[in-house]
């Protein structure tokens, strides 16, 4: 049975406010005036097939979850900036999140064409009573970060793909221009799936660890449907939680000690043995040469180049591991001036800041297949496209490229 005419007007108020637009931005935006919007929405006047559809590309949303039955879902929009509210006045992050969060929905519409199996749901869930303390939020971090490098088999190796690791569990990973003070975001509906959203301003090593960060998010905060991680919410025991998480999933401790001890660093000054011979211990003794063993800036340079990770977040992984000391953390601390010199003498190469993940990719590939199997049209595909930003020429040519050519056939010619 179809909705009425009230419940139309109603999902579309509830959809206008989740997406945190004003009657007449909308009005401007569709092209009516404001007193035709709060006629709609008031349910005292009809809304055309073209009008609905671009209320809805407004808002994010598809045509169907305004004219089907069932419990019209929140907004994903609408978690994030409750629990932000602050940024939700923010016209640019809005707009931006908008696009993002319609762009997800398409690839879910697309995946259950493609008869794929939900983006989220390979993606394993932590369940923990509570945080009790900030000791309790870093010692979960930690638990939870062992137990997925050892479920994804990564070993005590560097995790320099991060954000690759993250999209194979079936998240959407991409990046959008947002305030400074924000690192990254998080959210999942039935409709978008689970994704993450990195501050592209922010260097490489940075979004690496907000990639990481968010994805413990993910894992540990089902609960939540979405949230934003930034500066004003950093001391929150979720927030420490998923700190620790970034920093023992990025910098394994076994990894750390290893890397230190190619380096002949890390083990103690003094170090004894007991052998047993079946009748007694034999004593055995090593000591190393005084301050061999010292951390040094270089030292950290090299260790943070190797995880992937800034400067200052391999210092304090070092102190939390306890391999430094409080007196060496702030010496090295003080001296992390010296790192770009020591990193141009080492001829450590610069990361490709440019380097970027997109939503384009995940979701033109799912296009071009569905477009294969004859599940969209040549304008659907087309459409997918404008959406991500990519132009129609290039997917012309992708598309001309992509198609299979006859092998030639050589001609015989009457009299040869």
């Amino acid at each position: 049975m179809a909705i009425t005419h009230e419940e139309l007007a109603g999902r579309l108020k509830a959809a206008r406010e989740n997406a945190g637009l004003t009657q007449q931005e909308v009005a401007e935006e569709v092209g009516m005036t404001r007193l035709a919007v709060v006629r709609i929405e008031a349910g005292r006047r009809a809304v055309n097939s073209l009008e609905l559809a671009e209320m809805a590309r407004l808002y994010g949303r598809g045509i169907s979850e305004f004219l089907e039955e069932g419990v019209f879902e929140e907004d994903p929009l609408a978690a994030l900036f409750r629990a932000a509210p602050g940024y939700a006045e923010d016209p640019k992050l809005k707009r931006e999140l908008l696009r993002c969060v319609e762009l997800c929905r398409e690839a879910t519409n697309l995946e259950g064409l493609l008869g794929l199996s939900s983006s989220s749901a390979s993606l394993v869930g932590y369940e923990f009573k509570g945080l009790s303390s900030r000791w309790d939020a870093v010692n979960q971090g930690r638990y939870i970060a062992e137990q997925e490098r050892n479920r994804l088999d990564l070993g005590t190796s560097p995790t320099w793909e991060v954000a690759e690791i993250v999209a194979r569990q079936g998240v959407r990973v991409t990046e959008y221009d947002m305030p400074d003070a924000v690192s990254g975001l998080f959210f999942h509906s039935e409709d978008t799936g689970f994704a993450i959203v990195i501050n592209r301003g922010h260097s490489r090593s940075r979004r690496l660890f907000s990639y990481a960060h968010e994805y413990c998010h993910l894992l540990a905060d089902r609960d939540r449907f979405g949230g934003i991680s930034h500066a004003g919410n950093r001391s929150e025991l979720a927030e420490v939680r998923a700190n620790a998480f970034a920093a023992h999933f990025l910098m394994p401790e076994a990894g750390v000690r290893s890397f230190l001890k190619t380096l002949g660093k890390g083990e103690g000054t003094r170090q004894n043995l007991e052998i047993y011979d079946e009748w007694e211990g034999v004593p055995a003794q090593r000591r190393t040469p005084t301050g061999s063993q010292e951390v040094r800036v270089h030292d950290v340079v090299g260790l943070s180049h190797h995880f992937g990770t800034s400067y200052e977040a391999a210092l304090y992984h070092l102190l939390n591991l306890g391999i430094i000391r409080k007196d060496t953390f702030d010496a090295l601390w003080e001296s992390k001036g010296a790192q770009g010199p020591i990193r141009r003498a080492f001829r450590i190469p610069e990361w490709d800041e440019a380097f970027r993940f997109d939503l384009a990719e995940q979701l033109l590939s799912l296009g071009f297949e569905a477009y294969r199997r004859e599940e969209i049209s040549r304008g659907k595909l087309m459409e997918l496209a404008e959406k991500t930003g990519v132009e129609r020429e290039e997917i012309e040519e992708a598309l001309y490229d992509a198609q299979p050519r006859p092998e030639p056939i050589e001609a015989i010619l009457p009299g040869e």
